[in-house]
C-alpha cells in the first residue's frame, strides 16, 4: 500500500477550490467537463496538479477528490493536437469508459485513452494517478495500431504491465531530483516499455498484417526515436545497427515521401 507522501513529491502543486482545479486539468490535459460526486464538497476541496516535460511526452500527477469527468464533442471541438493519455492508477480506484469500454482500474493498473475521442472518468473515492501525455503521431509512428487498445484495462497482473507501471511510479517518486538530461534519456526507456506492454496485452483485437517493409520502416522509426539522444546517431550507426544496407535504408523512406533526416 503506497502513501500520499510516496507517490506525490512535496513540490506538486496544491489546488484550493474546484473550478480552479477544474480549469488546471483542462489546461494541461485537454479540455474537459469535471463533476464533484458530493457538491458540498466544492467550498472546500482540494486537489493536487504537477506535469513535467520529459523531451517529446509530459508526465503529469494530479488527485483529488470522488468526481467524475466528461470528455465531450463540443471539448474534442477544441482540440489543437491529438495526445494519447497514459493512465497510470496510483492510489483508489477508477472508472474510465472509451469506444463503448470500461476499465476498471485498481492501483498498479492503467489504461490507454485519446484524447481525439470522448471518454470519461469516475472517481468513486480520493485518488491519485499518473498520466503520460504521448502525442498521437508520435506513438503511431512507434507502434501500428495504438487506437486498438483504447479503454482497455491494462492490468498489474501482466508482468510487462508491472514493469511499465513500476517504471513510472518510481519517475514520479523521483523527478524532481533528476537532472533534465537524465529525465530526457528515460522517456525512451518509458515508449520502449509502454510498446512492449502494449504488444503482451492477452486478448487484444486482432490487427491488420503489416507489408515486410511497412513494418521493417516502423522498427527503423523507434530505433531513431530511441536513440534522438545518442551522438553516434546517422546513417551509418542506423544502417549497421539494424544490419541493412545504406542504400535499403534510403530506399524504405523514399517509398514512405520521406527522408531519413
Amino acid at each position: 500500500v503506497m502513501t500520499k507522501s510516496q507517490i506525490l513529491p512535496a513540490s506538486s502543486t496544491t489546488i484550493f477550490g474546484f473550478d480552479q482545479f477544474n480549469d488546471s486539468v483542462s489546461n494541461i490535459f485537454c479540455s474537459m467537463d469535471c463533476r464533484l460526486r458530493d457538491r458540498e464538497l466544492a467550498k472546500n476541496f482540494v486537489g493536487e496538479l504537477d506535469t513535467t516535460r520529459l523531451n517529446q511526452i509530459n508526465l503529469a500527477r494530479v488527485g483529488g477528490q470522488p468526481l467524475d469527468a466528461y470528455r465531450r464533442k463540443h471539448n474534442i471541438s477544441q482540440l489543437h493536437e491529438a495526445v494519447y493519455l497514459v493512465k497510470f492508477q496510483l492510489i483508489g480506484q477508477g472508472l474510465i469508459k472509451q469506444r463503448g469500454r470500461e476499465a476498471h482500474l485498481q492501483p498498479g493498473d492503467f489504461v490507454v485513452c485519446s484524447t481525439a475521442e470522448p471518454y470519461e472518468l469516475q472517481f468513486m473515492e480520493d485518488y491519485r494517478q499518473a498520466v503520460l501525455a504521448v502525442p498521437q503521431a508520435l506513438l503511431k509512428e512507434m507502434f501500428y495500431s495504438p487506437d486498438d487498445y483504447l479503454g482497455i484495462r491494462m492490468g498489474k497482473e501482466l508482468p510487462t504491465n508491472s514493469l511499465l507501471s513500476q517504471f513510472v511510479i518510481s519517475m514520479v517518486e523521483h523527478i524532481d531530483v533528476l537532472e533534465s538530461s537524465i529525465v530526457q534519456r528515460l522517456e525512451a526507456n518509458v515508449l520502449d516499455l509502454l510498446i512492449t506492454a502494449l504488444h503482451s496485452v492477452a486478448g487484444a483485437p486482432a490487427k491488420e498484417v503489416e507489408s515486410t517493409a511497412a513494418a521493417h520502416l516502423r522498427r527503423l522509426k523507434r530505433f531513431i526515436t530511441m536513440h534522438l539522444q545518442d551522438r553516434r546517431l546517422s546513417v551509418e550507426f542506423i544502417a549497421e545497427s539494424e544490419g541493412i544496407s545504406k542504400r535499403y535504408l534510403h530506399l524504405l523512406f523514399k517509398q514512405a515521401d520521406m527522408s531519413v533526416s
